[in-house]
């Protein structure tokens, strides 16, 4: 299921993208993938991006990607922080 981001418009009626930090956008979609456009970068490491779209599988983006790839758009791939903790490791010494 893909969904995408709500887009205000601005003064002049076109929408707006929003530009945030990457791990803003990470919280913002727990459980789910995330294509944005990097806007800034520090050491060559994307800092902070404009959502592009967001889906539950990675799959659903591969078009959108695609198209944004083509235009010359630098672009990352990035997954929210999951909503249920996962396996914990336990290591003890004898």
């Amino acid at each position: 299921m893909r969904t995408r981001s709500h887009r205000p418009g601005g003064a002049d009626g076109k929408p707006q993208r929003v530009e945030k930090r990457i791990r803003e956008w990470e919280k913002q979609y727990p459980d789910i993938w995330v294509l944005l456009e990097v806007t800034e970068e520090s050491n060559g490491e994307p800092v902070r991006g404009k959502l592009i779209a967001t889906a539950r599988d990675p799959e659903e983006l591969h078009e959108t990607w695609k198209r944004h790839r083509t235009k010359g758009v630098l672009t990352m791939l990035t997954y929210g922080p999951p909503s249920e903790p996962g396996p914990a490791v336990v290591v003890s010494a004898a």
